[in-house]
């Protein structure tokens, strides 16, 4: 099965449109209490729902550049950045003119340079790369120099401000001494000058035991961070979601309540701020779907937005809106990946008007 899903991304890519035709894609229903998977005929790569387009059939962890006119995402886990140009449909290379041991993450700073997430060093296994070894770097505008390190490692993603090249991130302390692991969040500013960059007023915001926390987007004004809270090991799924915010003032934490059998790990933040993508599924081993979470502690509403889950074994991933709140960008692909975070395209939603 996995070889006639591969050989349907190929086939797609030589369908690619040159540019997003306006389309429309609507908010849905409440999400149930279950999300069972479906066995309907047919290929979601190709049978798309209104509103969506296939703009690459490789790739994965798509971001919006700060204009909305551009697409960066990762080709492959521990590959190259991409970036894709919605006027002209056209897509290039960002990485390969530097030596490096690949990335995993793509972000566009307010700038328009870029921060990349990657290993200097490969570790023995995934996983201790991906828990142990992931840096920051930063890069020019124009993609000419090479990846300049900041000296500072990172779990999972970071988050990018619209208004300044300030960003968040947070870290792993090992538990010892009968203390528990825990991880950090931070803030920093990344100073762009003459070629090379450097991280400044790097502060420390709050410290969670109870879950690992992943600084995923900043809430309007920079005055606080979303963020997924992981409990792994949890779950019937080896991993269970809560979705919370940080305010920078305060240091108060905010739950939002997750919907019983529900896993539901929170994404690209609308830019009112009272809203947010989340992936939801009732088992994301077995396919996933995007919903929308309305920002609200005491009414926090889940309403579903796709679902790819009726032709099973499919999902999407990382979903990101468009800084003029019209448009999403995601990954898609089927289950039978070896690694968190992969994807093998990238699709855009164009959202109605009254989303």
């Amino acid at each position: 099965m996995k070889a006639n899903k591969l050989m349907t991304v190929a086939i797609m890519a030589a369908l690619l449109p040159s540019a997003l035709v306006a389309q429309t894609f609507t908010r849905g229903d409440r999400v149930p209490e279950t999300l069972p998977l479906g066995n309907k005929p047919g290929n979601p790569l190709q049978d798309m729902p209104p509103g969506q387009q296939l703009i690459s059939a490789f790739g994965e962890r798509p971001v919006f550049s700060p204009k909305g006119d551009k697409v960066a995402f990762i080709g492959k886990s521990y590959g190259d950045a991409f970036e894709y140009d919605l006027a002209t449909g056209r897509t290039r290379n960002l990485t390969d003119h530097a030596a490096s041991e690949g990335y995993l993450r793509v972000h566009y700073l307010a700038d328009g340079s870029f921060a990349l997430l990657g290993p200097r060093i490969l570790g023995k296994t995934r996983e201790e790369t991906r828990f142990n070894r992931i840096e920051l770097f930063w890069m020019d505008a124009r993609s000419e120099r090479g990846a300049v390190p900041l000296g500072v490692t990172v779990f999972e993603g970071i988050a990018t401000s619209r208004l300044s090249n300030l960003i968040a991130w947070s870290q792993v302390r090992q538990g010892a001494g009968g203390q528990p692991a825990s991880t950090t969040i931070y803030t920093g500013r990344i100073a762009a000058r003459d070629g090379t960059a450097k991280l400044e007023d790097v502060r420390e915001i709050v410290t969670t035991t109870d879950c690992m926390v992943e600084a995923q987007d900043f809430l309007p004004g920079d005055k606080g961070l979303v963020m997924p809270c992981y409990r792994f090991g949890k779950g019937p799924t080896g991993v269970e979601t809560d979705v919370i915010s940080v305010d920078f003032a305060t240091k108060k934490i905010t739950r939002y309540p997750t919907p019983a059998n529900l896993y539901a790990e929170v994404e690209g933040i609308f830019p009112d701020g009272r809203r947010t993508l989340v992936e939801c599924a009732q088992d994301r081993a077995k396919g996933m779907d995007l919903c929308v979470l309305d920002l609200d502690p005491a009414k926090p509403r889940y309403t579903r937005m796709t679902n790819i889950v009726q032709y099973g074994g499919w999902k999407y991933g990382n979903p990101v809106v468009r800084p003029d709140g019209r448009m999403i960008a995601a990954q898609i692909g089927s289950t039978d990946v070896i690694d968190a975070g992969v994807g093998q395209g990238i699709v855009l939603m164009d959202l109605a008007p009254q989303f």
